[in-house]
């Protein structure tokens, strides 16, 4: 049991930047392994919530179906309808758009078997941008003067998703947390610094550049792909 409740004691007292909570990480006898569990542990029970929050939400949402039936009902009963009625491939493509907007409005409605998949995504979400994040952010810090390994910097960076717990009350239906950004950047901040013994300026800017090279690469790729885009409607029109 305490193997499974120690991620939460670390990430609670990592929620509230107590500096303790990074130098007990950075100090484990493997800060990787360590993050990892941390990070595996929060995702899977992110992932049970989802699932619960998804069922409840299904519980007490109006039926799809029912709704679709309803307004189709009323539509049939407008002028335009028997006028549409006398073009049968005019009837035929409005029906292939309607029930293509359904079928998308039924997906995307909320169900315990499609959020299932959470359970594995979610964790799996919150290594890759850490893994991601945690490399830039060392190469930053050692660029900055920083003194700690890859290996802590890894460990204690891994706090950072501390705030991911306040979506735990995504288990209550239609309940959404925002704004988590300025406090993730703050656990980064504090992990940076107490890892590599940074000034405080140093330490913004290590935790900030990763950001900025996120934001600057989907930048790029945003405009390969519209350029890719353009060119390709430019050939089509000549």
């Amino acid at each position: 049991m305490h193997a499974i409740t120690k991620p939460f004691v670390l990430l609670w007292d990592a929620l509230f930047l107590q500096r303790d909570a990074y130098a007990r990480m950075r100090d484990d006898d493997n800060p990787f392994v360590e993050g990892l569990y941390v990070l595996a542990v929060l995702g899977v029970a992110l992932g049970l919530v989802g699932v619960i929050g998804a069922t409840l939400e299904w519980a007490s949402s109006p039926n799809v179906a029912a709704i679709r039936d309803l307004i189709l009902t009323n539509l049939q009963q407008m002028p335009w309808w028997q006028f549409m009625q006398q073009n049968p491939q005019a009837e035929a493509t409005w029906y292939q758009i309607w029930n293509g907007i359904w079928d998308a409005v039924q997906a995307m409605s909320p169900s315990p078997a499609s959020s299932l998949l959470g359970i594995v995504t979610t964790p799996l979400g919150l290594i890759v941008v850490w893994l991601i994040y945690g490399l830039l952010a060392y190469l930053f810090a050692r660029l900055l003067g920083g003194l700690g390994t890859l290996n802590q910097t890894l460990g204690a960076t891994a706090l950072a998703a501390a705030p991911q717990l306040l979506n735990l009350l995504a288990v209550l239906p239609f309940v959404a947390v925002f704004s988590l950004g300025t406090w993730t950047l703050l656990c980064n901040y504090m992990a940076l610094r107490t890892v590599h013994d940074l000034s405080w300026q140093r330490s913004v800017a290590a935790a900030l550049l990763p950001s900025v090279v996120f934001v600057l690469l989907i930048s790029l790729i945003a405009g390969v792909a519209a350029g890719a885009l353009m060119m390709l409607l430019a050939g089509g029109v000549s």
